[in-house]
């Protein structure tokens, strides 16, 4: 009797861990995810700005720490430097109008690195960006996160998008995703 309740309990045990380590899809909680930018302005310092309307979704795997199905868009008329008159010549050079997304779609993940398809200012182009895990689980609003960070930079001509004031841009993405399906109420 012995050996048939500790059977149970051993397979009892490796089915809720299998459950668990399930991939769970995430939805970016816009009020926790930064999509940050610095531009060097005329190389006396370095000007920072953040994205305000950042949306989207990924799936991860805590066994495997695979990060998949990564999507994320960026509105650009969204960006704040901080100074009105700075933002509106940032959104003339970016011919956000034209141009009022910038997407991210994942293809592929190896050893840490995400590559997927980033398209900004009309055009689409295959980049790789190293990713850290900053942490997971329960909240108190009875939601469960995950949070990842990246740093990477973008030369703007590379997407047809010449902005002599910065040619390149250091671009730092921080936040978390919400467990697909759980309350709504979580996102504080």
């Amino acid at each position: 009797m012995t050996t048939i309740r500790s059977a149970l309990l051993t397979a009892a045990l490796f089915a809720g861990s299998a459950a668990i380590a399930a991939p769970v899809k995430y939805d970016i909680d816009p009020t926790h995810f930064y999509v940050q930018i610095g531009v060097s302005h005329l190389g006396y310092s370095t000007i920072p700005g953040l994205f305000k309307d950042v949306s989207g979704s990924y799936t991860y795997d805590s066994d495997s720490g695979e990060i998949k199905d990564v999507t994320v868009t960026v509105k650009i008329p969204s960006l704040d430097t901080g100074f009105g008159e700075r933002d509106e010549h940032l959104q003339k050079y970016l011919e956000s109008s034209q141009y009022p997304e910038a997407t991210f779609k994942s293809t592929a993940w190896k050893d840490g690195q995400l590559t997927g398809d980033l398209t900004f200012h009309g055009k689409t182009q295959s980049i790789t960006v190293p990713v850290s895990k900053v942490g997971e689980g329960s909240d108190p609003w009875g939601g469960y996160r995950s949070g990842f960070s990246t740093a990477f930079d973008l030369k703007p001509a590379d997407y047809g998008a010449n902005i002599e004031v910065a040619p390149l841009v250091k671009v730092s993405v921080s936040g978390e995703g919400i467990r697909a399906g759980d309350k709504k109420e979580a996102a504080k």
